[in-house]
């Protein structure tokens, strides 16, 4: 990270404290992400049919429709650092609770307030990051967030899986609150003192030494001269209304089809037709994890070098191809493949819009603009299962895959379209 290499608020480098912050994110993450390999198994436990296993899952995503917005404006008064604790402690608590549900009512409304709880972590997490950020290594700061991120929820997944193998499902879900809490405790003893830092003395403190990080504007909020034209090759920046609505969009797509298809039809589909064990499907997340820890530091760096289009529309298209693969996959390892490619090209694809969004919102806006664009995203988390699984058991797996293929490329358009305009 640029500036110094330890803040004057603690013993933590800036980049210890970047990374802690991307844990927390990554640590709530897997609060859902450990119990993706149990959920499947409620419908046969509660003699019901795979149709109840969209209201179970999208549960989740209604908690965190009803909690995003809100908890990024109460950022402007509430102190960060207590705060997030506080939504994270609960988190674990009401995450171990969940599995003791008895019916798939309370399931359900457990996984609401579990929905609430994850929404708002993450949502104070992310505006805390994309509000502290240093200009110049946004890329890879974002890179590392996606890659924690969604190596945490893959790594609940195996965790989950595993725990299943050897115990009882209530079980998964106390060991699902185990990394937060560490998380936590890491923050105790070794404090994120730059993230916790009231912005405006954060960006005071940035940019008071010319040689720490010099101040850059991004091309989407700078002010410019009207009598200066652009610089050869690129055109007047969108405005910010724009520009959320398209990340607005793509957040929707994203979600809709990792709750819908990631969570909902690989799992039920893995299971049933795909030779999968819970084990085995931890396992195959792993590996697509594994694999996206090895790439985006490299993909976080090109990003940083402007090669935003060029990794955005493969990372799309792959991720569209790989969903394909899940209807024709004819054993558990082609199975296993496909989630592994999925998993690669979903979490590449990722790091555009977040990086996007550091650059075009200021960082008092943040937690709003965090707040209204994940909004949008678990509103596809809600739809997806819904929509998915519906369709599945209607109809079968490919029309519930085409239809969230179908979503992801016509949403992701408008994404790429913006990434254009901008290239010129």
């Amino acid at each position: 990270m640029s500036g110094p290499s330890r803040h004057a608020g603690g013993g933590a480098s800036l980049g210890e404290q970047t990374l802690l912050i991307c844990c927390l994110i990554g640590a709530a993450q897997m609060t859902w992400g450990t119990i993706v390999p149990a959920l499947p198994l409620y419908p046969e436990r509660f003699g019901a049919t795979a149709l109840v296993l969209g209201p179970i899952i999208a549960a989740f995503g209604v908690g965190r429709v009803l909690a995003n917005i809100p908890a990024g404006l109460l950022l402007r008064w509430w102190k960060p650092r207590p705060y997030l604790w506080v939504v994270s402690l609960l988190l674990v608590v009401v995450t171990g609770l969940t599995g003791l549900a008895p019916d798939a009512g309370s399931l359900i409304a457990a996984r609401v307030l579990a929905g609430v709880l994850g929404g708002a972590a993450i949502t104070i997490g992310f505006a805390i990051l994309v509000g502290g950020a240093p200009p110049e290594r946004r890329g890879r700061v974002m890179a590392t967030v996606t890659a924690v991120q969604m190596s945490a929820g893959a790594i609940g997944s195996f965790l989950g899986g595993l725990v299943l193998t050897w115990f009882p499902l209530e079980v998964v879900f106390l060991v699902a609150g185990v990394p937060l809490a560490l998380v936590l405790a890491w923050d105790a003893l070794r404090p994120a003192a730059h993230y916790w830092l009231p912005r405006a003395h954060r960006g005071h403190a940035r940019n008071s030494s010319p040689a720490s990080s010099p101040r850059r504007w991004s091309s989407l909020s700078r002010p410019r001269d009207p009598a200066r034209p652009p610089a050869p090759g690129i055109r007047a920046a969108p405005g910010l209304t724009a520009v959320i609505i398209a990340l607005a969009l793509s957040s929707f797509a994203t979600f809709f089809a990792r709750f819908g298809g990631e969570q909902g039809l690989v799992p039920l589909s893995g299971y049933a037709t795909g030779g999968l064990t819970p084990f085995t499907l931890g396992l195959a997340l792993a590996a697509a994890t594994l694999l996206s820890l090895a790439a985006l530091p490299v993909v976080g760096s090109l990003i940083d070098r402007g090669h935003r289009l060029t990794i955005l529309v493969p990372g799309v298209l792959a991720s569209a191809a790989a969903l394909l693969l899940f209807p024709v996959a004819d054993g558990p390892w082609l199975f296993a493949l496909a989630i592994v490619l999925y998993g690669l090209a979903t979490s590449v694809a990722g790091i555009v819009p977040t990086v996007l969004m550091s650059e075009a919102v200021p960082a008092r806006q943040s937690g709003l603009v965090v707040g209204i664009t994940r909004t949008a995203g678990d509103l596809g988390a809600v739809a997806g299962p819904l929509v998915a699984l519906a369709v599945y058991d209607s109809s079968g797996l490919w029309p519930a895959i085409l239809v969230i293929v179908v979503l992801l490329l016509a949403a992701n358009l408008s994404l790429a379209r913006l990434l254009v305009g901008r290239r010129g």
